[in-house]
């Protein structure tokens, strides 16, 4: 295949992509069909299947389309962060960057749970975020760090950004000043020792 058709093919692939994400995101689900797909794309419908067999392979490409566009807009990966600053100018990147994707963020963060899957690469970096934020918490013991972390983690998330901004009103410098905020308190309320009590009742 020559470059020309090589870059032709992306180009095509990526509408389809970000076809089905419009779709998504203006119904706030995921009842469409590859034929709506193919008219939004601007593709025969027989260029949709050459593309994506089925339509899980469609909404899988949704969760990869994000990850790539997000790492060529620079978005930081959970092994360069080092230092608690690190964490910290990552939550505005990240938060610009859902932003700048707008309505790919949008149908992934709407996208069940049971669609989106359990990738094994977003896994990983979950993990690995979760673990550099319980490593900010050394003197909490480790299965509560963990479940802190794994809060904190959910509060960095574009599901929580959707939440924030598209469902809840808030602006992109107010979730940003907001969530800082927030993992700071908690991550120095653990230090300080002031940790969930199971026992304690409200």
């Amino acid at each position: 295949m020559s470059d020309l058709r090589a870059r032709q093919r992306q180009l095509g692939r990526e509408a389809i992509v970000d076809a089905c994400a419009a779709l998504v995101t203006e119904r706030h689900h995921l009842d469409f069909t590859m034929k709506e797909v193919a008219d939004r794309a601007g593709v025969s419908l027989r260029t949709v299947y050459n593309n994506f067999a089925t339509r899980e392979d469609l909404l899988d490409a949704l969760g990869a389309a994000m990850d790539e566009q997000a790492q060529a807009l620079g978005g930081p990966q959970a092994g360069d962060l080092a230092t608690r600053a690190d964490l910290f100018d990552a939550i505005g990147t990240n938060l610009d960057i859902f932003e700048r994707l707008g309505g790919l963020s949008e149908a992934l963060a709407q996208m069940p749970l049971a669609d989106v899957g359990r990738d094994a690469d977003r896994v990983a970096r979950t993990a690995r975020l979760s673990e550099f934020i319980a490593g900010l918490m050394p003197s909490v013991p480790p299965a509560e760090a963990r479940a802190i972390a794994i809060v904190l983690r959910h509060l960095l998330s574009h599901r929580s950004w959707f939440w924030l901004t598209r469902e809840y009103g808030l602006d992109a410098a107010d979730v940003n000043r907001v969530v800082n905020w927030a993992i700071a308190v908690l991550i120095d309320a653990a230090e300080a020792g002031n940790l969930p009590d199971p026992k304690e009742k409200q």
